[in-house]
């Protein structure tokens, strides 16, 4: 398995005028054989640190770390606020907690914290989500108006699953319930048996919204624990804006 520091070593080659390189690239600045590389690369490629680049030649820096950087970008003022205030909350609640963006009609995690319970749900940083079909995408849809929904999506849904919009009214009809509420939730749409609860947050220091969610084995929380696990979230929220606006 690679280390740490090869995979930091690999991103240290790409620089904004070097946005795409191949295996072989790769292997000549790092002096690395071209099968390690090889493997490395496809790894990286995995979990959305890196992609094909557009060219179809070559590998360039993936969705997940070009969300990062947009949590970097934002600075203590808004991004990394929101990932310690997530942090805390995962802590405090024991599920895990994600930060999440879109990006077009997709959703990513951006970051990540696992919380202290035994059972640990929610998919992998970089994995991408259909925006209309979790909780984290329907908690930003829902920022924007309907038309402009109907615009990003061409008037279709995903169907990605059962619990899934079933059509684009279906969809707006639960964004309706999301702007009156506050608050997203899904069952049974990022995986089975997995709940979601997210709060979108539209950044106070800049154009670009981002996402706040806790994930959950639906089973093991009840009614109540999801009231208090939605308060928690909307009481995050207030606090990240306080002093803001």
């Amino acid at each position: 398995m690679a280390s740490l520091k090869d995979v930091v070593d690999v991103l240290r080659c790409f620089s904004p005028k070097i946005g795409a390189l191949t295996v072989t690239e790769v292997a000549q600045r790092l002096s690395w054989p071209k099968s390690n590389v090889s493997r490395l690369l496809k790894s990286m490629m995995e979990v959305g640190l890196l992609d094909k680049a557009a060219e179809g030649r070559g590998y360039s820096p993936g969705i997940m770390l070009l969300g990062l950087g947009q949590v970097a970008a934002a600075g203590m003022t808004w991004g990394v606020r929101a990932d310690s205030a997530i942090a805390q909350l995962s802590a405090s609640t024991g599920h895990s907690g994600f930060v999440s963006a879109r990006e077009g009609t997709a959703m990513v995690g951006l970051t990540q914290h696992m919380g202290s319970n035994v059972l640990q749900v929610g998919l992998s940083l970089g994995t991408r989500l259909p925006v209309d079909a979790c909780a984290t995408g329907r908690s930003l849809l829902a920022l924007m108006a309907d038309e402009e929904v109907r615009e990003l999506l061409r008037n279709q849904v995903s169907k990605v699953s059962p619990q899934s919009p079933a059509s684009i009214d279906d969809l707006l009809a639960r964004l309706k319930v999301v702007r009156e509420k506050g608050y997203a939730e899904s069952h049974d749409e990022a995986g089975k048996g997995v709940g979601a609860i997210a709060v979108a947050l539209p950044n106070a220091t800049g154009p670009d919204p981002i996402s706040i969610c806790l994930t959950f084995p639906w089973a093991t929380v009840d009614a109540h624990e999801r009231s208090q696990l939605i308060e928690q979230l909307l009481q995050t929220k207030a606090s990240l804006y306080r002093g803001i606006e």
